[in-house]
């Protein structure tokens, strides 16, 4: 008797990613939903996709001199459009009338995805580290509730405007590298405020998330944000090579653009998707806060970077101001 590899084995993962529904039916799937794993698996998909992401920000910075940006956001969506429509065509030829209907928030969030966050992020990398990087990409809670406030309509308490100063300060003592004076003489690095309006088209994307198409299944979605993503980018790599930017092939760069196309990409955002969409993107954003902890420890262990004192003044402060805006956030508070 033949079994499908992984689907015996774990079947709420499964489930999850491939956005099947148990049959109601089902004793097994009714004790899975009974024990409450699908919001644990759920979890596990959301703390992956923040590593799968901190190794793209150390990527990133590692390849800075041999990938322009906008060659390496269009390779890493055209790639995964490749990828997903190889195994998944069928799919989307299936829920083809769907996406046609939907093809505007599709398209926002694609744009969300590949030109206004990844290429800023790589431009960013250019001239900042990893580890800086991913601290600024630690205030992406922050964003998404001012954007749901600024889109939705969401309120904001006195607590949670409070919360949000002080994370902002955070993110503002590092941009400045502890010397917030500096912004009199607008003494910034430029490479720090690119990875900010990447941040915020993150955050955006998230907040997006919750005019996703109903119905639709994470894979052909997928396919569908990776197709749009590629074409959006392609204008960007095109100017880009016109301009006299080229790629200085290696193994390492080959091999590191495979690992963002499928593994930063592919793989990060389906884990991420599905997780958003059964947690909801309040308690997904959190999640981010890992990022601090994953990419640091990458950046040390591959780029031999460092945590400075300003480093971690900052982050004391984005957590402080997080956690504030949590606990104010919470019913009774």
């Amino acid at each position: 008797m033949s079994v499908r590899p992984g689907r015996r084995s774990l079947p709420g993962a499964w489930r999850l990613l491939s956005g099947q529904r148990d049959d109601a039916r089902s004793p097994v799937a009714a004790g899975a939903r009974a024990a409450g794993r699908e919001p644990w698996i759920a979890l596990a998909l959301l703390a992956l996709a923040v590593a799968l992401w901190a190794g793209n920000w150390v990527i990133g910075r590692m390849i800075r001199l041999d990938a322009p940006p906008g060659g390496i956001t269009f390779l890493r969506w055209a790639i995964a459009a490749c990828v997903l429509l190889a195994f998944n065509g069928s799919s989307v030829r299936e829920h083809w009338p769907l996406l046609r209907r939907s093809w505007l928030i599709l398209l926002l969030l694609a744009v969300a995805a590949s030109v206004l966050q990844h290429l800023p992020v790589y431009i960013g990398l250019r001239t900042t580290t990893a580890t800086t990087a991913s601290l600024l990409n630690a205030t992406t809670p922050v964003f998404i509730l001012l954007l749901g406030w600024l889109v939705l309509g969401e309120r904001l308490s006195a607590a949670v405007l409070a919360g949000v100063t002080v994370a902002m300060a955070g993110a503002l003592w590092i941009v400045t590298r502890g010397h917030p004076g500096s912004l009199v003489h607008w003494a910034l690095e430029a490479g720090d405020l690119w990875i900010l309006l990447g941040t915020v088209s993150w955050a955006a994307y998230t907040v997006l998330l919750r005019w996703r198409p109903s119905g639709l299944p994470p894979l052909p979605f997928m396919c569908a944000i990776a197709v749009l993503g590629a074409l959006v980018s392609l204008p960007v790599a095109a100017i880009e090579f016109a301009a006299g930017s080229r790629f200085i092939w290696s193994w390492p760069v080959a091999g590191s653009l495979l690992y963002i196309g499928l593994g930063a990409t592919v793989l990060a955002y389906i884990c991420w998707n599905r997780g958003v969409e059964v947690l909801g993107a309040s308690r997904a954003g959190p999640f981010m806060y890992l990022m601090p902890v994953y990419t640091p420890l990458m950046g040390w262990l591959f780029l031999g970077e460092g945590v400075q004192a300003f480093h971690l003044v900052g982050i004391a402060l984005i957590f402080a101001g997080i956690l504030l805006t949590r606990a104010a956030a919470r019913p009774g508070a």
